[in-house]
């Protein structure tokens, strides 16, 4: 499943733990379970569409993409200015804060996960055709939650449980630790592979950036990360996977 989906899950999760109310009582589950089948059908599904019309996908999602890529470059821009001593701050010891008053937030400094994952879920309910609301918006309901501004501010940043929302805490690391190295167009596809790291037990690449990346997730996460490996590139990647499963 995308990591959209298992995003999804985990937010639904917390909502039904702590904010029951953003539930729709009676949802239709018709369209989820279409789309979800679409996933995990073997044969006709997303994934044979992928194969089959991979420049449709590419030209209809472009402005998606230009967007994300502009973000990875301007991110990076940004952290040129920073000391260098962030690059090697334990992600678990960095905290944010902002720097005017904001309903809902209790004036303490918050783990930047919390105020990166509440941007991105205001975003991606605002953004037509964003993945996320396929998942999500037969269960909540997304319009009384962004009315509820301070009980969604405050359901972020205090309330959301981080062992129950790991996806969300590991798409924040990758992107912040992104902005410390050279970035290219494939950068924003290496945060979505960031979060299935807790779906895993090894995570193999000939992509050294991203296995470094990986491995400091694994080093700095309070919860379970797969074991990051470098393999080489070509020919000789298949014998040498093989023969680190065997070992």
């Amino acid at each position: 499943m995308p990591e959209a989906y298992w995003e999804a899950e985990e937010l639904k999760g917390e909502v039904r733990r702590i904010r029951p109310e953003w539930l729709r009582p009676r949802p239709d589950l018709n369209f989820f379970k279409r789309v979800r089948h679409d996933w995990i059908r073997s044969k006709g599904g997303v994934w044979d569409r992928i194969i089959q019309e991979a420049h449709l996908l590419q030209k209809s999602d472009s402005e998606m993409i230009k967007r994300a890529r502009d973000q990875a470059y301007a991110l990076r821009n940004d952290a040129l200015k920073w000391s260098a001593s962030w690059e090697s701050a334990p992600l678990s010891k960095l905290h944010a804060y902002f720097s005017s008053s904001i309903s809902g937030w209790d004036g303490t400094p918050v783990e930047p996960w919390r105020v990166d994952a509440l941007n991105v879920f205001k975003t991606a309910t605002l953004t037509a055709g964003h993945p996320s609301n396929d998942w999500l918006k037969e269960e909540l309901n997304l319009a009384l939650m962004l009315s509820q501004s301070a009980d969604l501010t405050r359901f972020w940043l205090h309330e959301a449980n981080l062992q129950r929302m790991p996806r969300h805490w590991l798409r924040w690391a990758f992107e912040f630790l992104q902005r410390f190295r050279k970035v290219n167009n494939g950068t924003p596809v290496d945060i979505q592979l960031g979060t299935y790291l807790v779906d895993a037990d090894f995570f193999m690449s000939a992509d050294k950036t991203l296995i470094q990346l990986a491995a400091r997730c694994r080093l700095d996460a309070p919860f379970k990360v797969a074991e990051s490996v470098s393999v080489p590139a070509g020919d000789t990647a298949v014998g040498e996977i093989i023969r680190l499963l065997r070992s």
